[in-house]
């Protein structure tokens, strides 16, 4: 019995041991896609962003039919956010740890919900959209992520109007 008692105590600290690796893992990465995410919120960091994101980045796109894309792709759509919008900020941000899709254990990886707010710079309309985004880091870099948030929406929603309409 004593014997057992041991095994038992000996894997709870193993995998005790893990957990606490794992969100201290977590923990060191939500500080990195924070950083990456403050990027968009001032466009002068666009250079921090490029030098955040790895050259094999997969990255699911929040455009229409975009599909996953690779990092020119990636630098190509922060761009466009970062020179055509201003005032961009998230809020409410709710930071979750990814986890493994088999184990469902804390594995590195972040998970973010939050809700953008900005202004289009050739409209001066304000845009207000929720999303989801998710990260996974190796050595300081961003390898994979996702945005899950109506992109053409927002981007639709703050057009200038038509001459038409103005008349």
């Amino acid at each position: 019995m004593k014997k057992y008692l041991i095994i038992a105590l000996a894997m709870t600290t193993l995998i005790s041991c893990n957990s606490n690796t794992d969100m201290s893992l977590f923990k060191e990465n939500k500080e990195i896609a924070k950083k990456y995410l403050a990027s968009y919120e001032s466009p002068t960091d666009y250079e921090n962003f490029v030098s955040m994101t790895d050259e094999k980045i997969e990255h699911q796109s929040p455009m229409y039919g975009a599909g996953i894309v690779g990092y020119e792709k990636v630098l190509e759509q922060g761009n466009f956010y970062m020179s055509n919008f201003s005032d961009v900020s998230f809020n409410d941000a709710r930071w979750l740890p990814g986890v493994d899709e088999e184990t469902l254990k804390a594995d590195g990886s972040v998970r973010v919900y939050g809700t953008w707010k900005g202004v289009s710079n050739a409209s001066g309309k304000s845009f207000s959209v929720d999303g989801y985004h998710y990260f996974v880091i190796k050595e300081g870099k961003i390898v994979q992520s996702g945005d899950f948030f109506d992109a053409t929406g927002m981007v639709m929603s703050v057009q200038p109007d038509s001459e038409e309409e103005v008349e």
